[in-house]
């Protein structure tokens, strides 16, 4: 991967291009050009989008109450250096405790995810850095050379200033263990560690005698009374709110929600006939008198009489926003509650497809903005603008998202889950894959596209056809966009859990499969990605025919194999090949037709023949830019392309120039820590290296190297590629203390690779 000239890696001109399509309703199948970059984004279980994790704890919006002893407890037992669990089941308020106690101490607070060990080890990580640690001490440690648990304590340990770790949503306590049983302390938790932990598991035995169990209980009669008055001032007396914070057995959830419902009552017109509980006596007569029959209530972690609270309080919700003329507002919850479990976005919920089930005939979109703002009125959902405004997303709390999505007959709630899949596949038909702009609103809607795999039993083949063609749609995004690990997940689920159904599904399944096999050839598993297209290959004939553009496409991704394998004959003559073909079916200024030349230029470059490939860079270009445009993404991929020519054959002047212009259109596009915009910025730094602008070059590749690690992972090979740049660019300058701390001590006794003696 190292072109002539300066050693420095060339890494592909900096974009990868989504080149081959695999869509089963037409055009073809996305591929990846072997020897470019593609990304490997981190994310978290619940979170979709780059740069929205935060440390900060979550802000209190309303007083905590009845928890002040335990508060006070829970700091002293911190400040003294002994770590504390908060336990409970979901909506007692644990995490709300934890908020409290972190306002209390005062102490510089890093608020961590545990929910999955995933996003435990990033949030760790980048407790670590925060605490102080090097970002090589943190890079090779979270890389394996180093053992990362120890290096985040001894960080700590050195830290002058006070602080609290909280570990919220830790219900798998194994993951803390790292590996470990937990009590042997050579894990994420120590003894005397200070660390706040939120928990469903109270089991002294799980947690190995390292911390301070402190069970969430319900609130006292009075504590609950006036977190009822505390939402609903005007709504009866203290006395009266006691009883109703006793009939909703102390549960903080349950509180909350009465709270707002009867907050909203209070803003209503008190027309004649209006009959609807209004304070907190007739509110708790109605929890008694128009329960509706709830049957076959699954199993949960809650006891049937604490399960039934919860129902009861948000059903009672529901009957009002029904008086209120909402009657949708109950199978609306009940729907999105076969959403994943994060945030979802507006824009799935697309009133044509909404009215595809008869309780939401005629829905328009103010009624159904109406229906979403009652609903949060209600506490039932929470609007959240955190993702911009351009896109507005909901949540839900997990306990009512758990509870509500078995409510119901199986059918109903196979009617559900299939509408939901129905929003999602919608959603992901209308998200471009190759336009930048989408790329957030695919971020978000990641997430479900995955959830569409927990298909329910006895749907129709329909819906399994709309999973697949999500699935499909969704691991070509990660292709394009670089989430790789994420799409190798999600394509492997989908292959081992879809049945073959039918021809479209087969077809669609193929798609799926010939995009697995291009994100294991962006990791470098050439033998994996070799397995993968074979299998490929082996079945698209049979379903689509030998010259079909979905077959051509398969084709032309085995060539980059070929290329990435070394064997570039081979590869130029099937790149030639499919791009004639291709040429013949669709017409010479096809895209897909343009993506294969784009290839096969790129076969001519690595065979060293650099006038050809320059003059077939520079007809796609043109004929990019007369059908896509000047910026579109696939125009610049080839304009990075032709700079890396450029730079081939010594014309580094103009190479330069047409990599800051890339560089600025990477920056304004896509953002400064996007995978594609650090490649071409690594690229810039190899031209600026052959020119001897060795300190220049430096500065680049540091930019790059400073967020590279969390952007593709340490063990990608651009990031192992961009290392090897940076180190031969001290080499150049003398610095050899600096080379052997970027290439680390294995590397220590022999740090200059032979060829670039």
């Amino acid at each position: 991967m190292c072109a002539p000239g300066y050693p420095g890696a060339d890494l592909g001109g900096g974009m990868q291009e989504p080149t081959v399509r695999n869509e089963v309703s037409g055009n073809v199948g996305a591929a990846v050009q072997a020897g470019h970059i593609h990304g490997d984004v981190h994310i978290h279980a619940s979170t979709t989008g780059p740069g929205l994790g935060s440390l900060a704890p979550p802000a209190l919006t309303h007083d905590v109450r009845g928890r002040d002893d335990l508060v006070a407890q829970v700091v002293e037992e911190l400040r003294a250096g002994q770590s504390c669990v908060l336990h409970g089941a979901g909506g007692y308020g644990k995490t709300t405790v934890a908020q409290r106690v972190a306002a209390e101490l005062g102490a510089e607070t890093w608020w961590v995810d545990a929910s999955s060990e995933r996003s435990l080890h990033d949030g760790l990580r980048e407790v670590a850095l925060r605490a102080g640690a090097s970002p090589q001490e943190v890079r090779e440690a979270w890389e394996g050379r180093g053992h990362a648990p120890d290096l985040l304590w001894r960080q700590l340990a050195r830290t002058g200033s006070r602080w609290l770790l909280v570990l919220d949503n830790a219900d798998d306590v194994r993951v803390l263990g790292a590996g470990r049983p937990i009590a042997e302390q050579t894990g994420w938790l120590r003894a005397t560690s200070g660390v706040l932990i939120t928990s469903r598991d109270g089991n002294p035995q799980s947690w190995g005698g390292l911390v301070r169990l402190h069970a969430i209980e319900t609130l006292p009669v009075a504590d609950g009374a006036q977190m009822l008055l505390d939402r609903a001032p005007d709504a009866g007396s203290a006395e009266s709110a006691g009883e109703l914070a006793q009939r909703l057995a102390g549960l903080p959830l349950a509180l909350h929600l009465a709270g707002q419902y009867l907050a909203v009552v209070a803003t209503m017109p008190q027309v004649p006939g209006l009959d609807l509980p209004v304070d907190f006596a007739s509110y708790r007569a109605a929890l008694d008198d128009r329960w509706p029959e709830v049957t076959e209530l699954p199993e949960t972690p809650y006891p049937l009489a604490e399960r039934e609270t919860l129902h009861r309080t948000w059903e009672l919700s529901l009957d009002l926003l029904a008086e209120r003329g909402y009657p949708t507002a109950r199978p609306l919850l009940r729907l999105l509650s076969h959403f994943a479990d994060a945030p979802i976005p507006l824009e799935v919920l697309r009133t044509e497809v909404l009215a595809m089930s008869p309780v939401f005939a005629g829905m328009t979109a103010v009624h159904l903005a109406a229906v979403i703002k009652a609903l949060a009125g209600a506490g039932l959902v929470a609007s959240d603008s955190s993702y911009g405004a351009e896109n507005p997303v909901l949540r839900l709390h997990p306990v009512v998202r758990e509870t509500n999505r078995y409510l119901g007959c199986p059918q109903a709630r196979a009617n559900s889950a299939a509408h939901s899949i129905a929003l999602v596949s919608a959603a992901a038909a209308n998200l471009e894959v190759t336009d930048p702009g989408t790329w957030p609103r695919w971020r978000l809607l990641l997430p479900h596209c995955a959830s569409t795999l927990d298909v329910p039993d006895g749907v129709r083949d329909a819906v399994l056809v709309l999973v697949a063609l999500t699935c499909e749609r969704a691991t070509r995004f990660c292709v394009t966009d670089g989430l790789v690990l994420h799409g190798i997940d999600l394509a492997r689920t989908a292959l081992s859990r879809l049945p073959e159904t039918g021809s479209e599904v087969r077809g669609t399944l193929l798609g799926t499969r010939n995009n697995l096999a291009a994100m294991l050839l962006s990791r470098g598993d050439l033998a994996a990605a070799e397995e993968e297209f074979r299998i490929a290959l082996e079945s698209v004939p049979a379903v689509f025919g030998a010259d079909d553009v979905r077959t051509l496409g398969m084709r032309h991704n085995m060539a980059d194999l070929l290329r990435a394998r070394g064997d570039l004959e081979r590869a130029e003559a099937e790149f030639r090949a499919v791009a004639e073909l291709a040429a013949e079916a669709l017409g010479a200024t096809d895209s897909t037709t343009l993506s294969m030349r784009h290839s096969l230029a790129g076969a001519l470059r690595a065979r060293g023949r650099l006038a050809e490939a320059e003059a077939e860079y520079r007809e796609v270009l043109e004929l990019r830019r007369r059908t896509l445009g000047a910026e579109h993404i696939l125009t610049m991929t080839t304009r990075s392309e032709l700079a890396g020519v450029l730079r081939a054959s010594g014309e580094l002047e103009v190479a330069e120039a047409e990599l800051r212009e890339l560089l600025d259109w990477a920056v304004d596009t896509l953002g400064d820590d996007h995978h594609r915009t650090l490649i071409t910025r690594s690229n810039l730094a190899g031209v600026l290296a052959d020119r001897g602008e060795l300190e220049r070059a430096e500065s680049e590749l540091l930019a790059v190297l400073a967020v590279a690690d969390r952007v593709w992972g340490v063990d990608h090979p651009y990031f192992l590629d961009v290392r090897g740049q940076l180190a031969l660019v001290l080499l150049e300058q003398g610095k050899l203390v600096e080379v052997e701390a970027v290439l680390g001590e294995e590397h220590a006794a022999d740090p200059i690779p032979p060829e670039a003696r």
